[in-house]
C-alpha cells in the first residue's frame, strides 16, 4: 500500500491517472482519491494542512497495515541554486523549518531510480530571491537575503510539517520527500500546465519505484531495549515526555545516517551539582546538537 501528498491538483494528476485512481467517497476536509491500494491526497498549500492531513490519513488505514505502507510527499520546489534546471528532480535527505529551525533527515534506505538528493528549507510565505538590491521585494513574498541564500538550496511550503507529522504514524524508513524544480525564485507562481508536465516527465521512474512492495525484512533501527536504555538516561537526566520523545527520534536519524558509528554520550553533571530544570534542558539540547552532526 502507498501514500502520496500533494500540495496542488496539477501535482497530482499526472499520479491520479497512471493509478487510475477514483475520487474517495468519504473526502473528509482535504481531497482524497483512491484505488484499492493506494491514496492520493491533496492537501492545499501550507505546512500546517499537509501535518492536518496526514492525521486524517492516518485513520484511513487500519493501524496493522500502516507498516507497509510507503508514504511520499511530492512536488515542485524553488531553487536558489543556477545549476539546478527547471525540470529536475531531487529526493531530499534534510529539511529545515525556517520558522522553528528544526532539521528533519528522511532517509532513503532503497535504491531507488532517481539519485540526485538536495537539502529543502520549508517557508511560511513564498519566497524570492535577487541579486539586484534594488529589486523591490514582491507583494506577499518572502524576500531572501544574500547571505540566507547561503544556506538555502530548495524551498516549499509543506515539507516539514508532513514529516513531522508522518513520523508520528509510520515509521522513518517509510516517508520520503521528493521535489521537482520549478523557478529559481523570480518571485511568480509556476502555471498548473508547467507543474503538470514537469510531474508527467519524472513520472515512469518514480512510480516504478513506488509500486515496489515495501521490504521489512530487516532488523529493526532501535530495538525496544535500546530504546529503554536511552529512556533511562534521559530520565536521569530530569527530561520531560517530550524531551524523551525528541531524543528517541534524534537517536534514530542518528543511526539511520551513521550506522556504522557509536552514538555519542550526553554530558552529564558533575556529581555534586543539582540537576535543575534549566540544566537539564541545557544538557538535552548540548546532546542533540552532537546526534545532529
Amino acid at each position: 500500500m502507498g501514500v502520496i501528498t500533494f500540495a496542488l491538483v496539477s501535482e497530482a494528476k499526472p499520479w491520479i491517472r497512471a493509478l487510475g485512481a477514483k475520487p474517495d467517497p468519504a473526502q473528509g476536509r482535504f481531497r482524497y482519491f483512491r484505488t484499492p491500494e493506494h491514496i492520493l491526497a491533496v492537501t492545499g498549500v501550507g505546512k500546517l494542512a499537509a501535518a492536518l492531513a496526514l492525521g486524517e490519513i492516518s485513520h484511513k488505514i487500519p493501524k496493522e497495515e500502516r507498516k507497509y505502507c510507503r508514504v511520499w510527499n511530492l512536488g515542485v520546489a524553488g531553487t536558489t541554486s543556477p545549476n539546478k534546471s527547471l525540470g529536475d528532480f531531487f529526493w531530499i535527505n534534510r529539511i529545515t523549518d525556517d520558522s522553528t529551525k528544526k532539521e528533519y533527515f528522511p532517509e532513503r534506505i532503497e535504491s531507488f531510480s532517481l539519485k540526485a538528493e538536495a537539502h529543502l528549507t520549508t517557508f511560511d510565505r513564498p519566497v524570492s530571491f535577487s541579486k539586484d538590491q534594488e529589486t523591490k521585494p514582491f507583494p506577499n513574498f518572502r524576500e531572501l537575503t544574500e547571505e540566507e541564500s547561503k544556506s538555502v538550496d530548495l524551498v516549499d511550503m509543506e515539507a516539514s510539517g508532513f514529516f513531522e507529522a508522518a513520523s508520528l504514524y509510520f515509521e522513518l524508513e517509510q516517508i520520503q520527500v521528493g521535489k521537482i524544480i520549478s523557478d529559481h525564485l523570480e518571485g511568480t507562481f509556476c502555471t498548473e500546465d508547467k507543474v503538470t508536465g514537469y510531474t508527467e516527465k519524472t513520472i515512469e521512474p518514480l512510480l516504478s519505484d513506488f509500486l515496489k512492495p515495501f521490504d521489512w525484512e530487516k532488523e529493526e533501527l532501535l530495538p525496544d531495549s535500546e530504546k529503554t536504555h536511552w529512556r533511562n538516561i534521559g530520565e536521569s537526566l530530569n527530561f520531560t515526555e517530550s524531551m524523551l520523545v525528541e531524543l528517541e527520534k534524534t537517536i534514530l536519524y542518528f543511526k539511520l545516517r551513521h550506522p556504522d558509528s557509536k552514538i555519542p554520550l550526553p554530558q552529564f553533571p558533575p556529581e555534586e551539582k543539582k540537576l535543575e530544570k534549566r540544566m537539564a534542558k541545557e544538557i538535552f539540547q548540548s546532546w542533540l546538537g552532537r546526534l545532529l552532526v
